[in-house]
């Protein structure tokens, strides 16, 4: 039985691709649950809630990315001892990152921005808008 034209060429297309639509909806390679690197935080949100993560990461990534300037700045977790956050205005907040060599640098970063950390007893996400601080532990 002979099939026609089309279907020989939508089955085609389906396996060109479906590992493309599997990909979908991903961090793009970027793990929220097991990022690169294990990093410990206590996270204090506007209200005081305290809450004691590991494998601290954003979206991921385990780096800090803001505006400094007109330009772009991405500090990595290694280097940083606090984030204070100010969320001055709807889109952004004034972030202060105070380094472990001593130093600070403020950035600008997206309200929007999502922190992520493992409890004991699951996953905590919590948007950059609604965090006071974020404390690395040594």
């Amino acid at each position: 039985m002979r099939l026609p034209k089309w279907s020989v060429l939508g089955v085609g297309a389906l396996l060109v691709m479906t590992p493309l639509l599997m990909g979908l909806g991903s961090t793009g390679g970027r793990d929220v649950i097991h990022p690169a690197v294990d990093f410990r935080a206590t996270l204090v949100d506007r209200d005081g809630t305290s809450v004691e993560v590991n494998r601290l990461n954003i979206g991921g990534d385990v780096q800090l990315e803001g505006d400094m300037g007109r330009g772009s700045l991405r500090i990595a977790f290694d280097n940083i001892k606090r984030i204070e956050l100010d969320a001055n205005s709807h889109d952004y907040s004034k972030a202060t990152v105070l380094l472990k060599n001593g130093e600070s640098v403020s950035l600008r970063i997206r309200n929007s921005l999502m922190i992520y950390g493992q409890t004991a007893v699951g996953i905590y996400q919590i948007r950059a808008r609604d965090l006071q601080t974020i404390q690395f532990q040594s």
